[in-house]
């Protein structure tokens, strides 16, 4: 990683919800010098075609595509010809002055196969020459009058270009861009719980809970067993799941019985958390609930694995990574995070930590939350406590970026 530039990302969904690309978030160290501030442009070319080159593509961004922003600097050098252009969405920021030598460097990247993106797109946007080499057009929620967003929705309809919609934070907001024709959408609109009074959970989800009880209580193993095989299904998926993961060990289950008895109590919480996520009417694993909240435990896990080791670390280790898991379970489930911790039957410091963010989990939760958000003003001062610095913690992060999309792939 360059020195003081921090790489983070945020996931863009679909009309179905389902993640297919993300926006990747540079952003400058407090302890950068001005010239590596000034450079920030430059400086996140050189930190995608370093990280993909020693890391790989998947790595970082699975099988989706990756937006980024540019200056016009950065846009009209030859920097860009080293990034695999099927892979990156380069996208043209609302202060470029679409000039003749704009719109040459937008034709020769337009015709080279290169994937363009307008930035925050206005009503009389000025950049209306670069709209033949655009694929996809943002439009700023906050920055559009609602009245203007049905007008430009309808304006920018035209053959394979898509309509992005960024900050979109409600639920409300996602509905009605979706009604208006928009195709893709950015925001944090799906970790927002929306609480379904007298709305049941359906039968997987309920076993799941269930599952989840008594992995974190003191049921006999024998229950644990008897309880997933009231559903064949998710037998099967808890199978797929471990079997995937455990492919570079070389481990593989047949049964059941197998997989829960060699797994142990805390490595199988994990895994029914993971479950609990994914069970839907068609098993998305696509979810960004999901692809968010597998994220979190993951860097928490390895953030407390980072330090010392031994058994007590171990233990430590899936409890963060169950935290992490759960604490988007309000609005995967649509109910309140108190009610389900309670249901839950969570030890003490787990449920301060998920309902308050109290405590060292807590604590860690709220850094990792900040981590997510690409806040580096207000989780770069709190690594020290955890033995890293934003490089150390940039190689983890993108080991579990790596350990999701391994995760994503085991979708049959």
């Amino acid at each position: 990683m360059t020195q003081g530039i921090f790489v983070g990302r945020q996931p863009i969904v679909d009309r179905d919800q389902k993640v297919v690309a993300y926006e990747l978030l540079f952003r400058a160290s407090a302890t950068a010098t001005r010239a590596e501030f000034d450079e920030m442009g430059r400086a996140a070319v050189r930190v995608m075609v370093n990280t993909f080159a020693s890391l790989g593509m998947e790595a970082v961004l699975g099988e989706s595509l990756g937006f980024f922003n540019v200056t016009r600097e950065v846009f009209l050098s030859d920097a860009l010809e080293a990034l695999p252009r099927d892979r990156v969405v380069i996208e043209i920021l609302e202060n470029v002055e679409p000039d003749d030598e704009v719109v040459a460097r937008c034709r020769a990247l337009h015709e080279a196969g290169f994937l363009l993106a307008l930035d925050d797109w206005v009503v009389d946007d000025p950049r209306e020459p670069l709209l033949r080499f655009a694929r996809f057009v943002k439009v700023d929620l906050p920055a559009v009058e609602r009245r203007d967003l049905r007008r430009l929705a309808r304006a920018l309809r035209r053959g394979t270009m898509q309509l992005l919609a960024e900050k979109v934070e409600t639920r409300e907001e996602f509905e009605a861009c979706r009604a208006m024709g928009f195709d893709l959408f950015q925001g944090y609109f799906f970790a927002r719980p929306v609480v379904l009074e007298g709305v049941s959970l359906d039968a997987a989800k309920t076993t799941l809970i269930q599952l989840l009880q008594q992995v974190t209580g003191e049921v006999e193993t024998r229950a644990i067993v008897e309880t997933f095989k009231q559903d064949g299904k998710l037998g099967l998926n808890l199978l797929r799941l471990v079997n995937t993961a455990g492919r570079a060990a070389r481990v593989r289950f047949e049964t059941i019985e197998d997989a829960v008895r060699h797994l142990g109590r805390q490595q199988l919480g994990r895994w029914v958390a993971i479950l609990l996520y994914a069970q839907g009417d068609d098993g998305n694993l696509q979810s960004p609930l999901l692809t968010t909240a597998a994220h979190r435990g993951r860097l928490m896990e390895l953030i407390v694995a980072s330090g010392e080791a031994g058994a007590e670390v171990a233990k430590e280790r899936e409890r963060a990574f169950l935290v992490g898991m759960l604490s988007m379970v309000d609005a995967l489930l649509g109910r309140p995070l108190e009610t389900l911790v309670g249901e839950l039957r969570l030890s003490e410091d787990m449920a301060r930590a998920l309902i308050h963010h109290e405590g060292p989990l807590g604590e860690l939760l709220s850094l990792v939350e900040s981590i997510e958000r690409a806040e580096v003003d207000k989780f770069e001062s709190r690594l020290e406590s955890h033995g890293l610095d934003l490089e150390a913690l940039q190689a983890l992060e993108h080991e579990a970026y790596d350990w999701v999309h391994g995760l994503l792939r085991s979708e049959p």
